[in-house]
């Protein structure tokens, strides 16, 4: 039984120790988004100061992108006209207004959010997820 309860004890102990993060944490540092069904590749994320870098593992062409920050959970991303020559999907995510980003859950170093592109004609939803590096 004493084994039981010390168990309990180290297990609770470093469960509290465990760093919980929240969505102010992922407005700055670098960050990691894994391949899916609509994106395969892996890419690599930095942001500072309202800004965003991406590049993904299958090219080495980089994406800017402006953060607008409604609040620490919501944010809406727009494509740096200044500094990317932008696709038609870049161009249309632009017109629509950007693309509005709500956070859905943290989970650990993980951020699960979902993604909407709404205009007059069209709705389309994007989940995803972002794993904080540093």
């Amino acid at each position: 039984m004493k084994k039981l309860i010390i168990l309990c004890l180290l297990l609770n102990g470093l469960t509290s120790c465990a760093q919980d993060l929240k969505c102010a944490d992922f407005k700055n540092g670098t960050f990691m988004t894994p391949g899916n069904s609509n994106f395969p590749y892996q890419g690599t994320i930095i942001r500072k100061n309202g800004k965003q870098i991406e590049w993904s593992t299958q090219s080495s062409d980089t994406t800017q992108i402006n953060i607008k920050y409604l609040d620490d959970c919501n944010y809406v991303l727009t494509y740096d006209t200044e500094l990317n020559e932008l696709d038609e999907l870049e161009k249309l995510i632009n017109d629509s207004g950007g693309m509005r980003v709500k956070v859905l859950e943290i989970k650990g170093d993980t951020l699960f959010y979902n993604g909407l592109l709404q205009n007059d004609t069209l709705r389309f939803e994007q989940p995803g997820l972002m794993i904080k590096v540093n």
